[in-house]
């Protein structure tokens, strides 16, 4: 029988599937382990219109601190944004705290906003969307994956690589969003994780335009 300390509790509970994720990356990355449980999987984000979420994060009794204050840190504003707040270090945090980077990224004042990652994305579709958002590798590899699906599509005629193309734009368009939010939190994705999943990306749009195509 598991003791108290490994029992795990209820964290957060969320009605947003995106916000709950990237509660769930950034605990991650900090080394708190943490789980999903309710209606959080793929099938609720893609019927989120007409899907009441109801997503908790649990994690285990011994770890609650640390997630409690990992979260603080993630929804936090920047220090440096609050105007007249003291110096990280003057209002108590210790130059080791482990959240001290996400609380004063001195170089980082002004926030981004999510609909203009989103409308970026459909105007100007070479993975403006994650240009904007700061996350660059992904920007980039959307970039070569629409252009290169474009232009092999136009010199063997294969009309599905052209949506293919079409899909990493849209995917560009609905994740930028999150890498805004991620960016604003100061905790945007590694750059070997933003090129993973945005080469899942690149998969996903190549089978589905197959897919549709035959």
């Amino acid at each position: 029988m598991p003791s108290t300390d490994d029992e795990w509790v209820v964290l957060r509970r969320y009605d947003d599937g995106m916000a709950a994720q990237i509660a769930v990356d950034f605990l991650r990355d900090h080394g708190v382990p943490v789980g999903l449980r309710g209606n959080s999987g793929a099938t609720s984000v893609l019927n989120r219109f007409d899907t009441v979420l109801d997503v908790r994060l649990v994690v285990r009794q011994k770890d609650l601190p640390d997630a409690q204050e990992a979260l603080r840190a993630l929804e936090s504003p920047p220090a440096s944004s609050r105007i007249g707040e003291a110096h990280p270090e003057e209002a108590g945090y210790a130059s080791g705290h482990p959240y001290r980077s996400v609380r004063a990224p001195r170089e980082e004042t002004m926030p981004r906003y999510r609909r203009a990652a989103f409308a970026l994305a459909l105007l100007v579709p070479i993975g403006s969307g994650h240009f904007y958002a700061r996350e660059t590798q992904a920007g980039a590899t959307y970039l070569a994956g629409i252009l290169g699906c474009a232009a092999v599509a136009a010199a063997s005629r294969e009309s599905w690589l052209l949506a293919a193309s079409g899909f990493l734009v849209l995917f560009d368009a609905a994740t930028a969003p999150a890498a805004v939010q991620r960016h604003n939190a100061g905790a945007p994705r590694s750059p070997s994780a933003q090129i993973g999943r945005s080469l899942l990306a690149l998969g996903v749009a190549l089978v589905a335009a197959f897919v549709v195509a035959r």
